[in-house]
């Protein structure tokens, strides 16, 4: 009887033992966030970094915001339009936001472009330079067109690839002096705006 009795204890106590353990565990899974198989600690905190990183659409707004009646561009693209004026093709992007105006006579646009991943925006950047140097190098545009092209800006930042053609008219001094190189620099300011606007929101 004193056996079975010493047995019965012996597994009592160490079932509390084996009970113990594994909350002592459990609580320093948590208090150090470790993860294991089936847990989502590491998930979790992935997703909350995934989910900070704006859309293009998002950058798109906060740009027009910045820009007021000074953005011009009100033609938005489809997938389809922006591949080709872009050579964008949407399998390279997660997300992206074109727009342009429906005048033909005004050049003023905007391209983001939300990269999957390192190779993509590889592509997408190399795609863009490419359209920019297209419309730099034809002359048939009008003669101030020209030099607000030749004052575009292409962006990139982390994921993000932009093209920026922005804020509609340079002021009429610079303007009126015909002094194409301070025009254009006129028209690189114009686009700063756009580009500090997006580093402000990937900060």
């Amino acid at each position: 009887m004193n056996g079975k009795k010493c047995n019965r204890n012996t597994k009592k106590l160490t079932a509390l033992l084996l009970t113990a353990a594994v909350g002592m565990g459990a609580g320093s899974i948590q208090m150090t966030g470790t993860a294991f198989p089936g847990s989502g600690a590491a998930v979790s905190s992935v997703t909350v970094q995934a989910a900070s990183k704006p859309s293009a659409s998002k950058l798109a707004d906060a740009i027009k915001k910045a820009y007021a009646e000074n953005y011009w561009p009100n033609y938005k693209l489809d997938k389809n339009e922006i591949k080709d004026r872009y050579g964008v093709a949407s399998s390279l992007y997660s997300s992206a936001y074109a727009e342009v105006p429906m005048i033909s006579a005004q050049v003023d646009q905007m391209a983001i472009f939300k990269a999957k991943n390192a190779s993509s925006k590889k592509k997408i950047l190399s795609a863009v330079k490419k359209y920019q140097k297209k419309l730099k190098e034809d002359t048939m545009q009008y003669p101030m067109n020209q030099l607000k092209i030749q004052g575009s800006k292409v962006y990139a930042n982390g994921n993000y690839v932009c093209f920026f053609m922005l804020g509609g008219s340079v002021s009429k001094d610079v303007e009126e002096s015909g002094n194409e190189e301070k025009i254009i620099k006129a028209h690189q300011q114009l686009n700063k705006k756009a580009v500090n606007t997006v580093k402000n929101k990937l900060k």
